[in-house]
């Protein structure tokens, strides 16, 4: 776009430069550094896995001859022997190579292409508009070479969303976690943040839930990592089934572990999640003969307080949360402990 603004002006007030050769050196300078830049950001915006090498390959022989093209003409004033044609067939394989890679990152699921798909048909069209009006076949008697300007004007916005629609689902993969497709730690993390402050302020409470999936480790050394993978992806199906309202957040903590924050949630309240949990996982009947239950269980450790009164942190809200998982697991597993948390507090606090 600086390119773009750089040609706008050189064409507008060239004549105060007081050279045409300085004028045309500017207009060359400026154009080539457009088909450069537009050319450089489709093909990093764009997340093309197929076709990558092969698009590169037919791009960039075409951008340098459009490139070497342009400073001919405008320094050396040479002239292609088509004259425009020429100039014309070379902007328009660019512009088809251009969009034929938004074409092969659409079909590869990369969903923000659609608004660079949409943006070249603007720009498409303004070129194209322009160019039949030079040649006197479109409205000869109407001067239509704006129509260039705002084409590329609605390809930049159109181009922005696109960006702003990338970062949006950049954003939304950093905040999952890669092999469950959960909320990952980070997310965790940063959910447990509000939702402390936001009961600290009301006087409301907050539960939290860690969760652990029974003999992981022994299932994992019998049956392979792959095993486990596919383990904890349908486990964290059922742990993300048991969240009911928009504002619970159900995540991957670590490992085999999982972990839920439920805002304004009293103490009954979260261990009732907590069974939500533990029967979901129970229903998918992931088979596991050596277990004891000879199906995939869960461990269910549960906490809540009310932080403007019991005078805890996160950190030690989630060590309870921690412990009462360790007590589940040492009382047979399979089951939901709800840690008396309020109750310990106030002992260490009268300590």
């Amino acid at each position: 776009m600086f390119s773009l603004v750089g040609l706008t002006l050189i064409e507008t007030r060239g004549g105060a430069m007081h050279s045409a050769k300085a004028t045309h050196l500017g207009e060359a300078v400026t154009l080539a550094l457009y088909y450069i830049a537009l050319t450089g950001f489709c093909r990093s915006f764009l997340s093309v896995n197929r076709w990558r090498r092969q698009l590169d390959a037919l791009t960039l022989p075409v951008l340098a001859a459009l490139v070497a093209l342009t400073f001919a003409e405008k320094v050396g004033g040479w002239r292609a022997p088509g004259g425009d044609a020429f100039d014309e067939l070379l902007q328009a394989a660019l512009l088809v190579l251009l969009v034929a890679r938004g074409i092969a990152a659409r079909q590869q699921g990369f969903s923000p292409s659609r608004f660079y798909l949409v943006a070249f048909a603007f720009a498409a069209a303004g070129i194209l508009i322009n160019d039949l009006n030079l040649h006197g076949i479109l409205l000869p008697h109407w001067n239509l070479t704006r129509a260039f300007d705002a084409g590329i004007a609605l390809e930049a916005l159109l181009f922005a969303l696109a960006l702003a629609d990338r970062n949006r689902a950049l954003s939304a993969l950093i905040s999952l976690d890669g092999l469950t497709g959960i909320a990952n730690r980070r997310s965790f993390d940063g959910a447990l943040a509000r939702a402390w402050d936001r009961s600290r302020r009301s006087h409301s409470a907050i539960g939290v839930l860690m969760i652990d999936v029974d003999h992981f480790k022994r299932y994992n050394d019998t049956h392979g990592h792959q095993a486990g993978d596919e383990i904890l992806r349908r486990v964290a199906q059922g742990v993300q089934a048991a969240v009911l309202r928009p504002d619970d957040v159900a995540a991957r903590y670590g490992g085999e572990e999982f972990a839920i924050v439920l805002p304004l949630a009293e103490g009954e309240a979260s261990r009732v999640v907590g069974e939500r949990v533990r029967h979901n996982v129970r229903a998918l009947a992931i088979p596991y003969p050596e277990a004891p239950t000879g199906i995939i269980t869960v461990s269910v450790g549960v906490a809540s307080t009310r932080p403007a009164e019991s005078g805890v942190g996160p950190a030690e809200l989630l060590a309870s949360a921690d412990q009462a998982l360790y007590q589940a697991k040492r009382e047979g597993r399979d089951k939901v402990v709800l840690a008396p948390l309020e109750r310990s507090t106030q002992d260490a606090i009268v300590r």
